[in-house]
């Protein structure tokens, strides 16, 4: 790997942050990655499909509608939010208001039972609100990134987040099936205990993250109020954003990539408990087990990748996660039973940690550092962007052919358009840019 002589120099703030500052950023992933796992992936998802839009035509295009309009009002946001995030060095206090909107939506979902009135689109809304909370507030918590550590360590602490956020969903999940609240079929026997499911992941959000909301300072300084107000100014800076893209080759290649493969990835998110239910046969219980298992396994690869990273180099290691996703994709095309799906999953955990830990950081090498929180606003908009797609592919597909496996291999044909742009990016170059820029 190519490295510039500026790789090894400390962020703007890294030295005056403190291990504790860097441990509490990390312990955010931990608090937020229980709503992921538990409302988005391994939970509510199916309980949405099979329970509260039961008798719908199409509860799982339904599903895909509520996450694809929370992408795009995120994609729509996040640069501005960003960019709002650089000037007006308020990043805590915005992260702040997207935690507290998300903990209160969640909790929300609670008091949404089957067969009320208006229970399907009152669910659809408040995850949507939820999911746009949730997404929107990494804008800002990934700006904290650069100024907790030098750059390159960044694919280390990136790691040690995702790590720690595995083992937060993990926490949850136990918790959840400890207290009994996972019902034993998804057919509304079982509702007023799964109804606490939501309340706690709300509890757990908003307690955990309390250290990254009050320990880790805010660094970047307040440039000052621009004339015509943050927003007119900030539309400016995203326009600008767009420009420096449009130049930069390299990172221009990175988002188109990342684009396609983060369109994959979250698919496999938003319905791997339907796939599972519906290809083969997994009882919530087993739905449970599996995201128990599998958040054991993506820890340790999450914390791995940020090493490979850090030795190999970024694109390299975001295109072996690719390959990674690939051989998931065939392999949940072709099993046929739950004992053959195991080897296949515990891969796609391995996988999603390296992927996700692994971008995180190819961004904040390739960026100068006073354009980190404006690139991630746009890097947002870019996955967000193409998640809107997939998940609505993926339930059209789903239920207008009856096939969930026809449904999953729709996501290949992102993946490997993905690495052929992976394939043309010059890493070296684009770290001497982002030197040169700094």
């Amino acid at each position: 790997m190519e490295t510039s002589p500026s790789s090894r120099e400390p962020g703007p703030h890294a030295d005056t942050a403190s291990g504790r500052e860097r441990f509490a950023w990390c312990l955010y992933d931990f608090a937020n990655s229980a709503f992921v796992t538990i409302m988005i992936t391994a939970f509510y998802g199916r309980y949405f499909t099979d329970v509260i839009a039961r008798g719908s035509r199409a509860p799982a295009t339904l599903w895909g509608l509520s996450i694809g309009v929370a992408q795009a009002l995120v994609a729509l946001s996040s640069p501005v939010l960003g960019a709002i995030a650089d000037r007006s060095g308020r990043k805590r206090t915005l992260l702040r208001v997207y935690t507290l909107v998300n903990v209160l939506a969640c909790a929300a979902l609670g008091w949404v039972e089957p067969g009320m009135p208006m229970a399907v689109p009152l669910a659809m809304l408040l995850i949507v609100v939820a999911d746009v909370a949730f997404e929107g507030g990494y804008v800002f918590y990934n700006a904290y990134l650069p100024e907790l550590t030098r750059t390159d360590k960044v694919g280390r602490l990136s790691g040690y987040g995702w790590a720690l956020g595995y083992v937060g969903g993990l926490g949850c999940l136990v918790l959840v099936t400890v207290a009994g609240w996972v019902p034993e079929r998804y057919d509304g026997s079982s509702t007023g205990q799964a109804l606490w499911i939501p309340v706690a992941v709300a509890v757990w959000f908003a307690a955990f993250s309390l250290p990254m909301l009050t320990l880790v300072r805010e660094r970047g300084a307040a440039k000052g109020v621009p004339r015509g107000g943050y927003v007119r100014q900030s539309l400016g800076d995203v326009a600008e954003t767009f420009r420096y893209l449009r130049g930069n080759k390299d990172l221009l290649k990175f988002f188109l990539a990342y684009l396609l493969f983060t369109d994959a990835l979250e698919t496999v998110i938003t319905f791997t408990g339907k796939f599972t239910g519906d290809a083969l046969g997994f009882t919530p219980q087993d739905t449970i087990w599996l995201f128990l298992v599998l958040n054991v396994v993506a820890a340790p690869g999450a914390v791995g990748f940020g090493w490979v990273v850090d030795r190999l180099g970024g694109i390299r290691s975001v295109s072996l996660s690719v390959v990674v996703w690939v051989l998931v994709v065939i392999g949940s095309m072709v099993v046929q039973t739950k004992g053959q799906f195991w080897p296949v999953a515990v891969l796609a955990a391995v996988g999603l940690g390296a992927t996700q830990s692994a971008s995180r950081a190819v961004v904040v090498r390739f960026v100068p550092r006073d354009q980190v929180a404006r690139v991630f606003g746009m890097m947002t908009v870019v996955g967000r962007a193409s998640a809107i797609v997939g998940p609505v592919v993926y339930g059209v597909v789903n239920d207008t052919t009856g096939s969930a496996r026809l449904a999953v291999g729709t996501v290949g044909l992102f993946l490997l358009a993905s690495l052929v742009l992976l394939a043309g990016i010059d890493e070296g170059r684009a770290l001497r840019r982002a030197a040169g820029e700094a």
